[in-house]
């Protein structure tokens, strides 16, 4: 399958580190077709190459799959579990991803513009591996409480104390046009501060199974089930 990128815009050209992929790393020729992605919208293109400059002509438009709306709301982790959690969920099909400081939090928000700035290129990266049309909004907001949970129409908390409710017994079998949050905890957990917070918000409390996974990969096991939902 045709490498992809992602595009600033669509104006034939390719520039800057994804000129150097295509020239250096992967040693690409006029004439090889690569996928080209912009804003949603994915097409397959051909190749022209001379010496450092790249351009490509657009050669038709891909039909676009059904997609999840997804947001992951990301209890902040240590570095580098934030990196994980961007690569993993990216390619796991997430929406958007969202870091806030939980009272569990070791890690704090500080230098976020820099910080944002490279998990947005894990989630380009990873969106390019997974094929996926878009690539996922990384945000960091300051606390729980500025999250307007008013917008989702199914919030679902990963809680280890809750051994009963399983995604099977809350998640409806049509989920196309649902806009879900998922909520997980930093190391150590929620608080039981946050669990009554949250569930003041509708959150359903939902486990995960007899184990307890670690905070870094605990939504992949939520956003495996969605992604089997929505396929």
């Amino acid at each position: 399958m045709p490498q992809r990128y992602f595009l600033d815009e669509l104006n034939h050209k390719i520039t800057g580190q994804d000129a150097h992929h295509i020239i250096r790393v992967m040693r690409m020729k006029t004439g090889d077709e690569i996928i080209v992605c912009h804003q949603g919208s994915c097409f397959l293109a051909s190749l022209e190459v001379n010496q450092q400059d790249v351009n490509y002509k657009i050669l038709k438009t891909l039909e676009k799959p059904n997609t999840m709306d997804v947001t992951l709301i990301q209890g902040l982790p240590k570095h580098p579990k934030t990196e994980t959690v961007v690569k993993y969920a990216t390619v796991y099909g997430v929406s958007n991803i969202v870091f806030t400081p939980m009272n569990r939090s070791i890690a704090k928000i500080e230098n976020s513009d820099k910080k944002l700035s490279r998990l947005h290129i894990i989630a380009k990266e990873a969106s390019e591996l997974a094929h996926r049309f878009d690539v996922p909004s990384v945000l960091m907001i300051n606390a729980l409480k500025d999250i307007d949970f008013s917008v989702y129409d199914l919030i679902l908390l990963a809680d280890e104390n809750h051994r009963t409710t399983t995604l099977k017994n809350v998640v409806p079998d049509d989920i196309s046009k649902l806009r879900i949050a998922v909520i997980i905890g930093p190391e150590g957990g929620i608080t039981d501060q946050e669990r009554e917070f949250l569930l003041t918000q509708k959150a359903i409390s939902v486990s995960l199974g007899l184990n307890i996974l670690p905070t870094e990969i605990a939504s992949l096991y939520m956003l495996s089930y969605l992604s089997v939902k929505n396929s």
